[in-house]
């Protein structure tokens, strides 16, 4: 710690690496959340369960944002040995609050995602890898909860100097870190890709089937952002403990609301149409009619007593609306803090 706060070089506060690229990902993820709603409940008259989940997990993380916030205003971001001590425990009981807010908004991100696609597929094996991704989810972050509250004993040592401490070592939590990066890319992959089997069946343009994908594939930067992340794991505990921790942070922030922004804009698939023909990019012979409904039965001329001479027809339909689902978000780790001495295959139509 003392090499920490001796440290000199680097800019005097660099926490614009923060307070920038967030407040504007943030402007935007709580945009995008309000028009996902609104146009659910405009088309729907009720949220579904993913819908439900986006909510809470954009309200935890704008309470996030706030607390990093008032992070920066406390110093956070400033040379160590220019912060007060009153300053230093007021910063760390935020970024352990940070953190935790953290952990709580990027798991629902990602069950809200997983929730979603599971509308669109009844077999077994898409249902049962949807599920799984669901627990394992779960019980990561249910993991470091644990290693949140658990790793120094009393909790308090998180951001004071307490007698009789006791702390976990730092690099198997690491190695564990690495461990569950791996493993959420691979995660954040399936849930990017399944969504092109839904696609492939949809009988569509292809500039349409372009639009769709491309919004459903958006997911993958949550995924390159958790990638850069994962490039500040061998700095963990090194450097200036106020200044190192900005960029892992700006990272992991970063990540969960590029997830957010990614499972919100396929739910606005029919206002970005209406934008590209406003614009003439989508013509408007280019918008199909969703694919179950191109593969009823069309009507036979009727009979003379007024009924359909095939008993398996079925009227034809109006104002059918094609309601889109919500991709990945991206991969986790943890944040860096410092411790002062320490088959059905069809859209869903509404």
């Amino acid at each position: 710690m003392s090499s920490s706060a001796t440290t000199t070089t680097g800019p005097e506060n660099n926490s614009a690496l923060y307070l920038v690229p967030i407040s504007i990902f943030s402007a935007i993820a709580l945009v995008l959340v309000i028009l996902r709603l609104w146009t659910r409940l405009a088309r729907t008259r009720h949220l579904y369960a993913d819908d439900w989940l986006i909510l809470v997990a954009e309200v935890v993380s704008f309470t996030g944002f706030c607390i990093a916030a008032a992070a920066v205003g406390s110093g956070w971001g400033r040379r160590y040995a220019t912060i007060a001590p009153e300053e230093l425990i007021t910063i760390l009981k935020l970024q352990f609050a940070l953190q935790t807010t953290w952990l709580v908004s990027l798991c629902l991100v990602r069950i809200s995602v997983a929730c979603s696609l599971l509308r669109f597929g009844t077999d077994k094996p898409w249902r049962f890898t949807l599920y799984s991704i669901m627990a394992v989810q779960a019980l990561i972050s249910s993991s470091y909860v644990v290693i949140q509250f658990a790793q120094c004993t009393p909790v308090s040592a998180n951001w004071q100097s307490v007698p009789d401490v006791k702390c976990w070592s730092t690099q198997p939590l690491v190695d564990y870190g690495w461990v569950i990066a791996g493993v959420y890319v691979t995660i954040d992959l399936v849930l990017s890709l399944m969504p092109i089997r839904l696609i492939r069946t949809l009988s569509r343009s292809t500039s349409e089937k372009i639009l769709i994908g491309v919004l459903m594939a958006l997911g993958l930067l949550a995924t390159a952002v958790a990638c850069a992340k994962m490039t500040t794991f061998n700095d963990y505990g090194k450097g200036d403990p106020m200044q190192a921790t900005i960029k892992p942070s700006m990272y992991a922030k970063l990540e969960e609301l590029v997830g957010i922004v990614a499972s919100c804009l396929p739910c606005l698939k029919s206002p970005v149409e209406h934008f590209l023909k406003r614009f003439g990019i989508l013509k408007e012979h280019e918008i199909s009619r969703p694919s179950f409904v191109n593969s009823q039965p069309l009507p036979t001329p009727k009979e003379v007593d007024g009924r359909s001479s095939s008993a398996g027809s079925f009227p034809m339909k109006s104002g059918v609306r094609v309601d889109s689902v919500s991709v990945t978000p991206g991969s986790a780790g943890s944040y860096s803090r410092a411790i002062p001495g320490q088959s059905s295959q069809e859209w869903n139509a509404v």
